[in-house]
């Protein structure tokens, strides 16, 4: 199993506090897809 080093969890949370915005909106965007197709599957079956 991998494991991360203190350094790697440190840069990971300064890059999300960094590029909030744009995480959360790519997120949304995910999100809104997601159910979109779930939808779409849901009405085939």
């Amino acid at each position: 199993m991998s494991h991360l080093s203190l350094a790697q969890v440190y840069a990971a949370l300064a890059y999300y506090h960094a590029n909030r915005d744009e995480i959360e909106a790519n997120l949304a965007e995910e999100d809104a897809e997601y159910w979109k197709l779930a939808e779409l599957h849901s009405k085939k079956a």
